[in-house]
């Protein structure tokens, strides 16, 4: 696995929507949604409104891998969940998304529950 650069960093975090597809079982990523990604530090962390019940999450805890595309960044990448008892990272993930989306009432649903238990943090594959 590899770390992203500071400059994959900035063009995915000044931008509203992150797209990602999480790779099936047969190798393959044939749906793609746009939703919300969080800076923590040199991390990316999204989560899921609709938990297992959205399109990308179930496949995504699954495969644990996937692609995604933001500001012209593209990379396969990793899914790696994070723990709901981890609340160093949780309480960081969920003021990122106070923060980054203040002007929508949604981030508020963001950073609580049930939605703060679908955290995964995205980790470029190297």
């Amino acid at each position: 696995m590899a770390d992203w650069t500071q400059d994959e960093l900035d063009r995915i975090n000044e931008q509203t929507y992150f797209t990602v597809g999480a790779t099936l079982p047969d190798g393959t990523t044939p749906k793609t949604v746009d939703i919300w990604s969080v800076p923590v530090g040199n991390r990316i962390f999204i989560r899921s409104y609709n938990g297992a019940q959205g399109k990308w999450y179930g496949p995504a805890l699954e495969s644990g891998r996937g692609r995604i595309s933001a500001g012209g960044v593209e990379k396969a990448v990793r899914f790696v969940p994070v723990a709901p008892d981890d609340e160093t990272t949780n309480k960081a993930v969920d003021a990122s998304y106070l923060q980054k989306y203040a002007d929508s009432s949604y981030s508020v649903t963001m950073s609580t529950d049930p939605v703060r238990r679908n955290t995964l943090e995205v980790i470029p594959e190297s």
